[in-house]
């Protein structure tokens, strides 16, 4: 969900569709290329100062930025699993190799300028430019059904491999001398075959684009400004008719334009996708925080008693079963009390039944008090509290009968404008070995509850485990 409210998905730039932001970003700078190519084209052929460092810059930032590219672009097609992508990204990478050797095999660029270097490296231009050309005219007729995932390591490995033995083989073509001639008296003579060739296959390229892929996503939109770049490029090259032209200036400063917006547009994308992902990471991680709360808070009140805040039935049974098997298996002894609020019907009958509440609240306080930290206790119903002391001898479970009785005779209950006396009946015991699980425990100290009752209320009865009877 974005800052409106609205909902979106996190996106590859190959599966994002292209903002108006993008769209307009791409159409201005598709336009500008396309005004100063115009404005150049009327003075193309002129001729301008030497720059000897111009080509190795160019040659480098472009490389570069097409390296760049197609890393980017790489981790898109692993991340969206769009073996499509990948043939970009082999594009690209064959594209800055190209480069590279265009730059490594022009006169005077990088070696003392011989042969026929310069027939070379203008035959790498145009296998540049086609292979660019072909690398976005598959990307846009990749065909749907061959997009499966398992394919893209595989697709970038053999795509590798092709384009390092093409950029091999058109080295080796553009040295061989077997090509037609391009070059004349350090200017270009374009043969007819090449400008028929050339913005043929531009067009299909494009068909292609908008076409196949309906130009529909971030990474299309780009590409149509990497196209528009590269007709820019191309008239400007064929208009300048000779190195060092201005149009051969202008042409080489559009090409690398277009590489730098494509790497820059795709990078904006990419950090804007990057900010959706962390905004809905950060929200995910506080929709996990409130649920571990709510997780938390239905947890408790699935384990406690809402009036008490003791443990329920249900949750104090569990421990009295759980300490039960420790013990059978070797463990410490348990001792067991079930505790009844002595006269709770008349308190409900004379002070009402908030006031009841009120006192089995205050009395679950108390007797909390009065146990110890690893002791347990639960109410098991009404008026009833069930009692689990882990650890506890028969001895033991007396004194603490003993002493939670007197913690209740300690002082009356506080409960609306006046006090109320209170009192307990308490049946104790411990589990035995005659016990064959806890509900026989259970029923013991129950046992003994119901004879403290009848014997007068407020005392305590203890309820031997050797003797399973009534105490």
């Amino acid at each position: 969900m974005g800052q409106g409210g609205e909902e979106y998905p996190v996106l590859t730039l190959g599966q994002a569709p292209a903002t108006v932001s993008v769209r307009v970003a791409a159409a201005t700078i598709i336009v500008t290329m396309t005004g100063v190519s115009l404005i150049v084209a009327m003075h193309a052929h002129a001729r301008a100062v030497v720059l000897p460092g111009f080509l190795p810059a160019f040659a480098s930032l472009t490389a570069l930025a097409d390296m760049l590219t197609a890393y980017l672009l790489w981790g898109q097609a692993r991340a969206g699993e769009e073996p499509a992508v990948v043939v970009l990204v082999v594009t690209y990478f064959g594209c800055a190799v190209l480069v590279a050797a265009n730059a490594l095999l022009f006169p005077g660029a990088f070696f003392v300028a011989g042969g026929r270097m310069g027939e070379a490296a203008a035959w790498l231009w145009v296998f540049w430019h086609l292979f660019f050309v072909g690398g976005v005219t598959v990307y846009g007729l990749y065909p749907a059904a061959w997009s499966k995932p398992a394919a893209c390591v595989r697709a970038a490995r053999y795509g590798a491999g092709i384009t390092l033995s093409s950029v091999a083989a058109a080295v080796a073509l553009a040295r061989s001398g077997s090509l037609p001639a391009l070059i004349g008296e350090a200017r270009f003579h374009v043969p007819t075959f090449l400008l028929v060739v050339l913005p043929a296959a531009m067009v299909v390229a494009m068909v292609a684009l908008a076409y196949g892929r309906r130009a529909r996503t971030v990474l299309d939109t780009w590409l149509f400004v990497a196209m528009a770049g590269m007709w820019c490029d191309t008239a400007l090259m064929h208009l300048g008719n000779g190195r060092f032209s201005i149009g051969w200036y202008a042409a080489h400063a559009i090409s690398l334009a277009a590489a730098l917006a494509v790497l820059l547009g795709c990078l904006a994308e990419v950090n804007r996708l990057y900010g959706r992902l962390v905004w809905h990471e950060a929200r995910m991680s506080h929709a996990n925080a409130d649920l571990r709360a709510m997780n938390s808070e239905l947890s408790t009140m699935a384990e406690y008693d809402a009036l008490t805040q003791l443990l329920n039935r249900r949750a104090v049974l569990q421990h009295l079963t759980e300490h039960f098997e420790s013990w059978r298996q070797g463990g410490a002894a348990v001792g067991v009390l079930m505790i009844d609020l002595d006269h709770f019907k008349t308190i409900n009958d004379e002070w009402g039944h908030l006031a009841g509440d009120e006192v089995l609240a205050q009395l679950a306080a108390r007797l909390r008090t009065a146990m110890r930290q690893s002791d347990i206790i639960g109410r098991y119903g009404g008026e009833e509290f069930l009692v689990v002391l882990p650890g506890t001898s028969a001895q033991g479970v007396r004194v603490t009968a003993i002493k939670l009785l007197q913690a209740v005779r300690a002082a009356p209950f506080a409960c609306l404008d006046g006090s109320i006396t209170v009192t307990v009946s308490i049946g104790a015991t411990c589990v035995g070995a005659k016990d064959p699980d806890p509900d026989s425990a259970l029923a013991r100290a129950d046992r003994a509850l119901y004879v403290a009752k009848r014997n007068g209320r407020d005392r305590e009865v203890w309820a031997d485990p050797a003797h399973d009877a009534d105490p």
